[in-house]
């Protein structure tokens, strides 16, 4: 088994780098780099892939970020949040022997012999955006460093808004993300810490991230609770929050009920801007940086937090309106 610190000075082969460069579905990018022969400490990227606007913001910017830092990175995506495929591109970079892993899972269990293989390997993990929950304390080990933003703090926002919204309390509906990640516990926790006992949670329910499913759900629930009477709604991400408001229009409810997001997308921001949703919490993908300087660190010796918190922002309409006008959104 490899010991990374003594490895980093070892001259990587052109027939191992090769091996790099065949983990998982690699972008072209990837692939070049892991076939180099430069000498770079090789970091592999277990990804989750195509899963709307946050998702692309966040892994390109990872990919910028380690290639400016001069890391060969391989990135392995997933499709369709197959956890599977992940465990097997994880397993393949501790095999290969790389530097450092970054790891953005589909699902936050089920990592506990993977994680245990990196240890044992000596090969430090980094996750990103979402958590993990490790049972094992030898795979615990592996982990170095958690980088993303809060995602309790994006459900304490929601929360808070509605509190301030309605005073008096009010009934509503939450549109969840896919079920068994730890993104949807976290925002489900802040949101549940801060909610006022007054306002009423008709039903939650999965929407899978989907804007269309999104309409179909919210279109459902929407008859369903016609005489309750639903005043406004959390979704879980902006692709869903934009589903909801279609339903709502279609309803003829446009302005009637307080449709809230999260994630920060260009997208929501110019629906929060029209008046199609009321509010939206950035879940900020762009911590690249961070992350590439958080592995550096590490592979040079020095001391890296446990977690690294990524700050978001908060959108109503004259703040969405702006912050369209200033040109400065990266997603």
């Amino acid at each position: 088994m490899k010991n990374w610190k003594k490895a980093i000075a070892f001259v990587v082969s052109g027939a191992a780098l090769v091996s790099f460069a065949a983990c998982g579905s690699s972008n072209g990018d990837a692939a070049d780099n892991g076939s180099s022969d430069s000498g770079k400490k090789t970091v592999g990227f277990v990804a989750v892939g195509p899963e709307g606007g946050f998702r692309s913001a966040n892994e390109k910017d990872i990919q910028n970020a380690f290639k400016d830092a001069g890391f060969d990175l391989i990135y392995s995506p997933t499709s369709n949040s197959d956890q599977s495929k992940q465990i097997q591109a994880f397993n393949k970079f501790v095999n290969d022997e790389v530097d450092a892993i970054i790891l953005s899972s589909t699902e936050d269990s089920g990592w506990d012999d993977s994680l245990k293989k990196a240890a044992e390997a000596e090969i430090p993990v980094f996750t990103v955006d979402r958590n993990v929950d490790v049972k094992d304390a030898e795979a615990k080990k592996a982990i170095v460093s958690h980088i993303g933003p809060s995602n309790e703090w994006c459900g304490q926002q929601a929360a808070e808004f509605l509190n301030e919204q309605y005073p008096d309390g009010a009934n509503g509906i939450i549109l969840e993300g896919i079920a068994g990640l730890s993104v949807v516990k976290d925002r489900q926790t802040g949101f549940d810490s801060k909610i006022a006992s007054n306002q009423k949670v008709l039903e939650s329910q999965s929407a899978n991230w989907s804007t269309d499913e999104a309409k179909t759900v919210t279109a459902g629930l929407l008859d369903k609770y016609k005489s309750e009477g639903i005043k406004w709604i959390w979704a879980q991400n902006d692709e869903m929050a934009l589903g909801a408001a279609q339903a709502v229009d279609a309803a003829g409810l446009k302005g009637q009920v307080t449709i809230i997001g999260n994630d920060g997308t260009e997208a929501a921001l110019q629906a929060v801007a029209d008046g199609d949703l009321a509010f939206d919490i950035e879940y900020n993908p762009i911590f690249g940086k961070e992350t590439a300087q958080a592995v550096k660190d590490y592979l040079d010796g020095k001391d890296v937090e446990a977690n690294i918190e990524i700050d978001s922002k908060t959108f109503t309409k004259e703040e969405a309106q702006a912050a369209l006008d200033s040109g400065e959104r990266q997603y």
